[in-house]
C-alpha cells in the first residue's frame, strides 16, 4: 500500500518490435509511456488542476509531480518480445491511461482481457471512470494528447499485450 492508503499495482507491457531495434526507438518509447501516464495524472488528479499544459510539458522535468505520483520501472527485458513491467502507486487515473492507450490505433491489445482486469482492480470501489473528452476539454489538453498519440503510433515498437496484477511487494520504494 501506499502512503494513501492504495494498493499498488503492476502493468506488464509486451511489445512487438524488431529483433535489433534502434535504442532510439526504445528509449523515446519508455519516454513517450511515461509522458502518457504523467498527462493521465495531471488531467484526472486534483492537486494538479492548475497545471498549465505548454511547451515545457514535453521537457524532462515540466511536470511537477510528487515522487509518490511517478511510475517506477520494475523489470525491463530486451530479447524477443520486448516487455516492461512498471509499478504504479494506486488506480489513481487508471481509468484515463487505458483509455488513452486504446485510442492508439495501431496497439492492438486484447480489449476483452484488458477489460477484464480493470474490471478486477476496481475491487475496492475507487471508481476511475472519467469522461476524458470532458476533462481534456476541461483542461484544454486536446492538442497535447493528440500529439502525444501521434507520437506513440509513430514510434515502430507497437504494443502487443498489457497484463495488470496487484503488487504484492509492500516495501517503500519498490
Amino acid at each position: 500500500m501506499n502512503e494513501y492508503g492504495q494498493r499498488k499495482f503492476r502493468i506488464r507491457l509486451t511489445f512487438r518490435d524488431e529483433r535489433k531495434p534502434f535504442l532510439l526507438d526504445i528509449s523515446s518509447l519508455l519516454y513517450d509511456f511515461e509522458l502518457l501516464h504523467d498527462f493521465s495524472l495531471l488531467i484526472y488528479m486534483d492537486e494538479y488542476r492548475e497545471y498549465k499544459f505548454t511547451q515545457y510539458f514535453w521537457y524532462r522535468n515540466g511536470r511537477p509531480l510528487k515522487s509518490e505520483h511517478k511510475i517506477r520501472a520494475i523489470r525491463i527485458i530486451k530479447e524477443s518480445p520486448l516487455t516492461i513491467e512498471l509499478i504504479f502507486g494506486g488506480m489513481v487515473a487508471f481509468g484515463l491511461l487505458i483509455q488513452a492507450i486504446e485510442k492508439i490505433s495501431n496497439w492492438k491489445l486484447n480489449r476483452q482481457n484488458l477489460k477484464l482486469e480493470v474490471e478486477r482492480l476496481k475491487y475496492e470501489g475507487e471508481k476511475a471512470k472519467v469522461e476524458l473528452d470532458q476533462k481534456l476539454e476541461e483542461r484544454e489538453a486536446w492538442k497535447t494528447f493528440h500529439s502525444l498519440l501521434r507520437r506513440l503510433e509513430s514510434n515502430p515498437i507497437k504494443l502487443e499485450d498489457i497484463e495488470i496484477m496487484k503488487d504484492e511487494d509492500n516495501e517503500n520504494g519498490r
